[in-house]
């Protein structure tokens, strides 16, 4: 029986939720692996897991904070007497003494009952800052990178934020798919867009829904049928890819990158299992993710020239390689240009072949090649449109107004646009998904085909420890972790605004898929609701 955390991020009736364009943030769940010690609030108003290694810092009193090294960051949070997130953040800069100007024009998501946001000052540092009200006091945690390319979805935050403990919470019980279905439907009615979901279980899927519109331009429902953006789910897939090939010994998981592709630089003395784990410590950054973006009827560049420009113009690794995750979307970029290098097919065309089509994924695709009324339209606030849209004009260049369909009071909608394949440019539905899954749940097998040997689909659901024996919280692309119903392992993925996860529990051998085009509805809550149903109703 799940029992869930009952309060949603609603200002002026609005969640505002916006999301890195791939989804850095929208990968951020909790942790199995949290260890160290708790450091109490002397008012009991919450508790904080810390790291044994942080370093306190001694404050004036108005907030708790903690100095990591690596990566290098400093971590603080506060209680304030605000009535809004935006006027907590607020607070929180003026506290600390950091640039308010900061609060304009990053990107925001949602973190269980934390709303979260990003933003890179002139330097290249990140701010990070979540947020969540219970009662009379504003909880906000913040993170500020002290090196460029330090991501806010490091695992370091993650297990920072999950390890915050409020009291006072109010739960509701879960029992039936019934149950789930009115979580959804409060969510999408108080919002806009559309959910979809899939429940799989020994082979077979078991339970879908989906609700609200998918297009609300043209007054298109949502249904079992719809495609929604990926996001960074496409990982667990271009890992995937890149398991067959090293299975077929062309590919050594503990070799240079450079062995295989000639712009890897000599400098980054990484291994390929590293850029898997998210070990490699790649620097990342929004300038870098959001611009790689086209429309439709556009084409990107080639791999090699995109990944040969990016390290030209990011040089220097962030962290020691092997000793933290630091989440990157380039590493997989290089994980991309091995795959095509090595197998001398394009990327796309690679995973198409040798994943999608064995696995039966007919409307699953990196290009948009279904009719137009199948692909949910995304949900963008409406009080953030044009800050969006001026940054992607700085990005891409002029006349992104055109990825802006229509404006309405709380929510516009997006045209349709590709994101860079190798990280997180698959579009499908749910029930696709659910033949992933299931392969990776059977020993690498669906149905007739054989996608990876067992001992593969083992190596990738292992967790991968750092150079000092730790865990790092991965598998080879997967995030491993922990919840009531016991291990599981999974991705999240994000685009502008979509938020979508998929997760599998091997000793239950199920599966559940949660798939919008909206943000701020929770999806890891949903599919926790998703597994507590199904033991109910099973």
């Amino acid at each position: 029986m799940n029992k869930r955390r009952l309060w949603f991020w609603m200002i002026s009736g609005v969640v505002l939720l916006i999301g890195g364009i791939v989804g850095g943030l929208g990968m951020l769940d909790r942790l199995p692996w949290q260890s160290g010690e708790f450091y109490e609030d002397p008012q009991g108003r919450f508790t904080m897991q810390v790291d044994r290694a942080w370093e306190q810092v001694e404050t004036d009193g108005t907030h708790t904070e903690f100095k990591v090294t690596d990566p290098p960051m400093n971590m603080y949070l506060l209680v304030l007497q605000a009535s809004t997130i935006d006027e907590a953040f607020s607070q929180t800069m003026q506290v600390l003494g950091f640039d308010p100007a900061l609060l304009t024009g990053g990107g925001t998501t949602t973190f269980g009952d934390w709303e979260a946001y990003a933003q890179e000052d002139g330097a290249g540092l990140m701010y990070g800052l979540a947020g969540q009200i219970v009662g009379e006091n504003a909880y906000v945690f913040m993170v500020k990178a002290n090196e460029p390319g330090i991501n806010a979805d490091n695992p370091a935050v993650v297990r920072a934020l999950t390890g915050v403990k409020i009291a006072g919470k109010e739960e509701i019980e879960i029992k039936s798919y019934a149950d789930v279905e009115a979580v959804v439907r409060e969510q999408v009615d108080s919002l806009a867009g559309s959910v979809s979901i899939a429940v799989v279980h020994k082979g077979e899927i078991v339970y879908t829904y989906a609700y609200g519109e998918a297009n609300p331009v043209d007054g298109i429902a949502a249904d079992t049928g719809t495609i929604y953006a990926f996001g960074s789910m496409t990982k667990p897939f271009t890992a995937t890819a890149l398991m067959q090939l090293v299975e077929q010994g062309k590919v050594d998981l503990d070799t240079w990158p450079g062995q295989y592709i000639s712009e890897f630089p000599e400098s980054w003395n990484v291994t390929v299992r590293q850029l898997l784990d998210h070990s490699a410590c790649m620097p990342g950054s929004d300038r870098l993710t959001d611009g790689l973006i086209v429309k439709p009827e556009e084409s990107f560049a080639p791999l090699e020239e995109i990944f040969t420009t990016y390290v030209k113009d990011y040089p220097d690794l962030v962290c020691e390689p092997g000793k933290v995750s630091n989440y990157s979307n380039p590493h997989f970029l290089a994980l991309g240009r091995i795959i095509e290098e090595v197998s001398g097919e394009p990327f796309e065309t690679y995973v198409v072949d040798h994943i999608l089509t064995p696995l039966a994924m007919e409307s699953t695709r990196f290009q948009l090649v279904e009719a137009d009324e199948r692909y949910a339209k995304e949900q963008f606030p409406a009080a953030q449109i044009d800050e969006f849209v001026a940054k992607m004009n700085e990005y891409r260049g002029p006349g992104q107004e055109a990825l802006v369909l229509q404006k309405g009071e709380a929510f516009a909608t997006l045209d349709d646009y590709r994101i860079l394949p190798p990280w997180g440019g698959l579009r499908g539905t749910p029930s696709d998904v659910t033949h992933f899954l299931q392969m990776h749940m059977n020993k690498g097998r669906y149905g007739d085909s054989q996608i990876l040997k067992p001992e593969t689909v083992a190596a990738m659901q292992e967790m991968q420890t750092s150079i000092d024996g730790s865990p790092l919280g991965f598998g080879l692309s997967w995030w491993i972790k922990e919840d009531e119903f016991g291990e599981f392992i999974g991705h999240n993925g994000s685009t502008a605004v979509a938020e979508n996860v998929m997760h599998f529990y091997p000793d239950l051998d199920l599966g559940v898929v949660v798939m919008a085009n909206i943000p701020g509805y929770h999806p890891g809550w949903i599919a926790e609701d998703l597994v507590s149903a199904w033991m109910n109703e099973r």
